[in-house]
């Protein structure tokens, strides 16, 4: 019997209740809304890395992990990708995928339940798999679960990542913080991109920092 039971994801209940909340109230989001891309800076830097590596968006097919509101698969399909979009949430599955049909990119963007640990990424499938703010979530299993991505990834293909360092106020369970360090040993070999940190104060008493890397996978 099929088991259609949401899948079972480390973070609290409240949390993802909490990002839950959001993806819902865009479910009743007016067209022009969903089709207004507002991405952060690093699905950006993709798409300057693939400009300087001369590669062509339409030939690559890419895995993004925890979607949320799909506004990166969407920003990535209308440049031409093949995009699988994942997340955890039945929610935020169901505002990529209206999103998508917003834009027009039904035929390139798709979207399903599915949690972002616990499967095998199919080896050479991928030609990008991109993972912003959501490995951190896998606690112990962070550093793991991004060592199989990066295996997973097509050799020449590029790791697409963000997530928070220290400052960060503190959380039970603790976020699982993958540091500048970490990432530098899990992608020796691999050509960086783009790299950055940052600091933001995003409420009063709330400052939090940033890590994000864009890298290239040897070819070899």
């Amino acid at each position: 019997m099929k088991d259609d039971s949401p899948p079972r994801v480390p973070a609290p209940e409240g949390w993802m209740a909490g990002w839950g909340k959001i993806y819902k109230d865009l479910l009743d989001a007016p067209v022009e809304e969903l089709q207004e891309l507002d991405v952060s800076r690093v699905p950006r830097e993709l798409e300057r890395a693939l400009k300087v590596a001369e590669i062509d968006a339409s030939e690559l097919k890419i895995l993004e992990m925890a979607s949320g509101d799909g506004s990166v698969a969407c920003y990535l399909g209308k440049l031409g990708a093949t995009v699988e979009a994942i997340d955890a949430l039945e929610v935020a599955v169901e505002v990529t995928r209206r999103r998508a049909e917003a834009l027009g990119l039904e035929d390139k963007v798709s979207a399903r339940v599915e949690n972002i640990d616990g499967w095998a990424i199919p080896e050479g499938e991928y030609d990008v798999i991109v993972a912003l703010q959501c490995l951190q979530y896998l606690f112990e299993r962070a550093i793991p679960r991004t060592k199989e991505i990066l295996d997973a990834i097509k050799p020449g293909g590029f790791f697409v990542y963000s997530g928070n360092i220290l400052p960060h106020f503190e959380t039970d369970p603790p976020i699982r913080f993958i540091t500048r360090d970490e990432l530098q040993d899990l992608l020796q070999g691999w050509t960086l991109h783009s790299f950055g940190e940052d600091e933001i104060l995003l409420k009063k008493d709330d400052l939090r920092g940033y890590i994000w890397i864009v890298a290239r996978k040897p070819a070899d």
